[in-house]
């Protein structure tokens, strides 16, 4: 039986279905992890904050010994998926999930074998795929969430690494326990981000606020553009730090990410928010957002 279309994937360059694509067994980021990814938004076939990832990208290969692809080629074959997934696809989604994945290239050793002190060249992997995300109940209605203890590597936190294992064993135990999702809280306390996106809160006096990427949270791409489009549309914002035992003083937050842009929160652990009461104030803070899609 032919299997079913589900995306591109564009591997050093060579285009195939995404079902039929293959990478060697040698390589570093599947053997240890070594390797990076960015995830963008496709909005009607256009590649969405391209500079603002690929400067986060570069950060990550720096950080994890890994050799920064060159921008130009890159953007080529990024778009190259995308247009070979809108063809395969026949249709031109509102919404695609192109993600980067960039690996320390081919070896079944640990430590990095360099030649003439130069990195090995890396593996590129890019998939395009439609996606639909959270369902229209989830932005009206929210989603739950369940906090845990942030026991990442610290030093893992600020580069965007593809060892999302405990990251998933959050999201799992989360939802054996009802939630739809994990939220973080680190050794003082602090709540911090979500398995994969950051997150933000308010209160009475409506000011946005968001934990600092220093060191607690990834740098989110995303977060970055809102907090552009905030100050276009006057609405303040401020660098914070929220209590783990301190959620309940909180009247509305979300979680915001490249494809599920901001995704209300109506409840953490036995703490629920009113999200009906700040619709119209969600809808700005989402205006605010789209603002900034270039």
């Amino acid at each position: 039986m032919k299997n079913e279309y589900s995306g591109i994937a564009n591997i050093n360059g060579q285009i195939t279905d995404l079902n039929e694509a293959k990478i060697s067994l040698s390589d570093r980021g599947f053997l240890f992890g070594h390797s990076i990814f960015e995830t963008l938004l496709i909005k009607n076939g256009n590649i969405i904050s391209w500079d603002y990832h690929f400067e986060r990208m570069k950060f990550s290969c720096h950080e994890a010994f890994i050799q920064i692809p060159n921008e130009e080629i890159l953007f080529e074959w990024a778009s190259e998926a995308v247009k070979e997934n809108i063809k395969k696809s026949g249709v031109i989604n509102e919404k695609a999930q192109l993600r980067i994945i960039i690996t320390g290239g081919n070896s079944f050793d640990l430590f990095i074998k360099k030649e003439k002190e130069m990195l090995p060249k890396p593996n590129i992997i890019i998939i395009c795929r439609n996606v639909t995300g959270p369902t229209k109940d989830n932005y009206t209605n929210g989603i739950s969430l369940k906090s845990i203890p942030d026991l990442r590597s610290p030093a893992l936190i600020e580069i965007k690494s593809c060892s999302y294992l405990y990251n998933l064993i959050s999201i799992e135990k989360s939802r054996l326990e009802g939630f739809n999702d994990a939220l973080f809280y680190n050794s003082n306390n602090i709540i911090t981000e979500s398995t994969t996106s950051n997150f933000i809160w308010f209160n009475e006096d409506l000011i946005v606020r968001s934990i600092a990427f220093n060191g607690s949270c990834l740098a989110g791409v995303t977060l970055s553009r809102l907090i552009s489009g905030l100050k276009k549309m006057k609405i303040s914002f401020d660098w914070s730090e929220l209590n783990h035992t301190n959620i309940s003083t909180v009247k509305g937050c979300g979680i915001i990410s490249s494809i599920r842009g901001i995704l209300p929160i109506n409840q953490i652990d036995d703490n629920h928010f009113d999200i009906q009461s700040y619709k119209y104030f969600f809808e700005k803070l989402n205006l605010a957002l789209q603002s900034e899609e270039s």
